[in-house]
């Protein structure tokens, strides 16, 4: 990416394989042929949905809707220009004509390559953000650096401005548990300004709760990490599972110091106390077992325990419920358990590589397209008919390989943290077949 002197203007290299872009060399030629004065106006999109998908040049935003159409592809999108896509499409115009490495050239050049688009980062919003940072600053819900910071990063994730607005105004003021509010290190990437993260932080700060449904590894955990994050809201996370009773999610009877008295269960105390509880593989519970959450979670927020009394959740509390729908022990939950919560259907992202670079930076660019190629198979073979189990999918096991890489290798990596995972024999053979002809 290079910038001129405007902090408002920035500039992306256009090129690419005239595979890729069918209409590169025509529009290239198109340039050399015309007064500057006379170049047209180009618009960048996405070629996909994916938080990583590639950027694509079109002469006009018609012509977007056929790839042949494409006049070149920017490998390696700034900051500025993927948040910008994530809220639409971005009209720009064309600085120069270009060499490979972005040098600018004249038309005549025997270097001429691709073209430098010109595009404005210019932020509308600045201004009235500022000022709520200053206040929320002022009404003690975080230092002004703190505050700049989450949105800065709400920005970059295209959320819409009166969302931040709200966000700003609701992060809670004081804990009880400040320790137990999640900082990811790898904050949630959404794909477009509607995406998981907007969704599920609007349902929060409209005080419902949310049922988060997707595969092992699409970024439940952390998208619910990344929203309490902003809220300033402490976290606790259960596991669900058949095992799960009633004295579980209440609390029941216990003797202290000779004296019986009632314990309020965790899930009741931290709810009570104003922090966020987090229901891990929420339709592995008994239906019956779920029915208790019912009162919590409609518009009484509360809940009258047996030999304890009311149990009221805080104003800042918040109920969420992560599930598979396609895990072996799973159950269909009953209907009025799952008309309180709002659902958000997370998607499988068709790439991971910037995924990974986020979680592991030190990885190589040639691992981590080992990485995601390996992926994108295990994807294809996983819809194929009769094909693989959902449970042969992990991210995590290829998060783990890399970071073992460089004390074992990429390869052994893979082979016991993505084809030894599944409890399947023939998964495992299949994987470790396709791990094996990718490295040699």
């Amino acid at each position: 990416m290079f910038q001129d002197m405007n902090d408002q203007k920035k500039l992306a290299v256009c090129g690419g394989s005239n595979i890729k872009a069918p209409m590169r060399l025509d529009f290239i030629r198109r340039l050399r042929e015309t007064d500057r004065a006379d170049w047209p106006d180009i618009c960048i999109c996405r070629d996909g949905t994916g938080p990583s998908a590639p950027p694509l040049c079109f002469v006009s935003e018609r012509e977007s809707a056929d790839r042949m159409n494409c006049i070149g592809l920017i490998s390696d999108p700034s900051e500025s220009l993927t948040a910008l896509l994530r809220a639409g499409m971005v009209r720009a115009s064309v600085g120069s004509l270009c060499a490979k490495d972005g040098t600018p050239c004249a038309p005549d050049s025997p270097e001429v390559w691709g073209f430098l688009a010109e595009y404005s980062v210019e932020n509308k919003s600045k201004g009235v953000l500022d000022e709520a940072i200053r206040k929320a600053s002022e009404n003690g819900r975080g230092s002004v650096d703190a505050l700049a910071y989450k949105v800065d990063y709400l920005t970059r994730q295209a959320v819409p401005e009166n969302i931040i607005l709200r966000t700003l105004e609701c992060i809670a003021e004081h804990t009880l548990y400040p320790d137990m509010i999640p900082d990811p290190p790898v904050k949630f990437e959404q794909a477009d300004a509607f995406g998981e993260l907007t969704r599920a932080l609007a349902y929060r700060l409209c005080g419902m709760n949310l049922r988060l449904i997707g595969n092992k590894g699409c970024g439940k955990n952390t998208l619910m990490q990344t929203v309490d994050w902003l809220l300033d809201v402490p976290q606790y996370r259960m596991q669900g599972n058949a095992e799960l009773d009633k004295l579980d999610l209440l609390g029941g009877p216990t003797i202290e110091n000779g004296t019986m008295r009632y314990r309020l269960s965790d899930m009741l105390s931290y709810l009570r106390d104003g922090a966020d509880v987090v229901l891990d593989e929420g339709n592995t519970i008994k239906p019956e077992c779920a029915d208790v959450l019912h009162s919590l979670t409609d518009e009484a927020r509360q809940i009258e325990v047996p030999g304890y009394g009311l149990v009221k959740m805080a104003a800042v509390s918040s109920f969420t419920i992560t599930m598979n729908e396609d895990y072996a022990g799973t159950n269909f939950m009953n209907e009025a358990t799952i008309d309180r919560f709002t659902p958000i259907q997370m998607a499988q992202p068709d790439s991971i590589a910037e995924i990974l670079r986020r979680v592991v930076p030190t990885a190589s660019d040639q691992s981590l397209r080992i990485c995601d190629v390996i992926y994108c198979s295990i994807k294809d073979m996983i819809r194929a008919a009769d094909g693989l189990e959902p449970e042969a999918m992990t991210i995590r096991g290829f998060v783990d390989a890399l970071r073992a890489e460089p004390l074992l290798g990429l390869k052994i990596g893979l082979l016991d943290n993505v084809a030894n995972k599944p409890q399947d024999a023939y998964t495992r053979m299949q994987l470790t077949e396709l791990i094996e002809s990718m490295i040699r």
